[in-house]
């Protein structure tokens, strides 16, 4: 006999262990309600940002994944850069001349396969970056210090499956896109 108070429904994550479910909609009403202003203001930021560098949102995406795989020390290739911003390898091109010219990024041959051609973030770019998101840097500090280790590792899974989330339905909805005949403003 089946619990009604648990579920074994896999997450977006992959979590799928037992666990009790939370039957207080306020609560969840509340983490969405939060999420959206995180949401919110983190566009504000990250317009700011782009903004002060004369950036475009592609632009910022993509120095976003430039500098996240060099973080895991695996950089990305233009083609790479491409498939991540869901864009052709032309366009990506054209985003990372844009980022080179304005020295965010800088190319390199990869030391093992000489075909390969790799974007690095430069560091003209990280001081930059350093010196407009350090501020944050420190207030999102004090915020991590409030929660204890086994705390932030449940909101590190939580935002790491409602992240897969997003990308699943934000996937669907941009194929979907063009040919809704519900969306706002089209043709009937």
């Amino acid at each position: 006999m089946t619990d009604p108070t648990t579920t074994a429904t896999p997450a977006p994550g992959g979590h799928d262990a037992e666990r009790p479910r939370a039957h207080d909609d306020v609560v969840r009403r509340d983490v969405v309600s939060s999420m959206q202003r995180l949401t919110t203001e983190s566009q504000r930021v990250a317009q700011a940002f782009a903004g002060q560098q004369g950036l475009g949102h592609i632009d910022l995406e993509a120095l976003l994944h430039v500098m996240q795989a060099e973080q895991r020390g695996d950089p990305v290739t233009s083609g790479r850069l491409g498939e991540l911003l869901g864009v052709t390898s032309g366009a990506a091109t054209g985003v990372i001349d844009r980022l080179e010219r304005a020295g965010h990024v800088h190319r390199s041959r990869d030391d093992v396969d000489r075909r390969r051609v790799l974007v690095h973030y430069s560091e003209a770019a990280r001081a930059v970056a350093g010196q407009f998101f350090g501020p944050l840097g420190r207030l999102s500090g004090a915020v991590m210090d409030r929660f204890d280790d086994a705390e932030l590792r449940t909101v590190q899974r939580f935002l790491a499956d409602m992240s897969v989330a997003m990308a699943e339905h934000a996937r669907g909805a941009t194929a979907s896109a063009p040919d809704s005949p519900t969306a706002p403003g089209a043709a009937r």
